[in-house]
């Protein structure tokens, strides 16, 4: 049986559309949940992963903006997308007091108003929240 509910950061979106070493972990997290939301800031930051493909990797941009615009559509059309500016306060609150990214922050915030747990493949992100009080809303694929 599917759980509900998760959120997904960019880095799991990401995953599920350029190949990285997490790509199948990220699909199976996906399978197992019904409703799958992400922050707005999802679109930009998936966005800026197949520039970094481009023009860091050198790899075939044709390639890579077909994947981009299939990312890009999964996130409208399967994800609910929550606006950053619902949440902002939170948001910063969270990331003064772990001292992540603002960015990062959102996706924590959005996964304690939504009462769900956040899945990561950013390793630095996933790091510092498994040693922190939040530790038990994470999920992610590194021991």
């Amino acid at each position: 049986m599917k759980d509900e509910s998760i959120v997904l950061d960019s880095s799991v979106i990401a995953a599920l559309f350029f190949p990285e070493p997490y790509s199948d972990w990220a699909e199976d997290i996906v399978r197992n949940y019904d409703y799958l939301y992400t922050i707005d800031l999802a679109y930009a930051e998936v966005m800026n992963v197949a520039w970094k493909k481009i023009v860091r990797f050198k790899l075939d941009q044709n390639t890579i903006l077909t994947a981009l615009d299939k990312a890009l559509g999964f996130i409208s059309n399967v994800c609910e997308v929550i606006e950053a500016k619902t949440i902002w306060k939170n948001a910063i609150k969270i990331a003064i007091e772990t001292e992540i990214t603002s960015y990062d922050a959102l996706f924590l915030a959005l996964s304690l108003m939504k009462k769900i747990k956040l899945t990561t493949i950013d390793k630095k992100l996933a790091e510092k929240l498994m040693n922190s009080k939040y530790k038990e809303i994470i999920i992610q694929p590194f021991k």
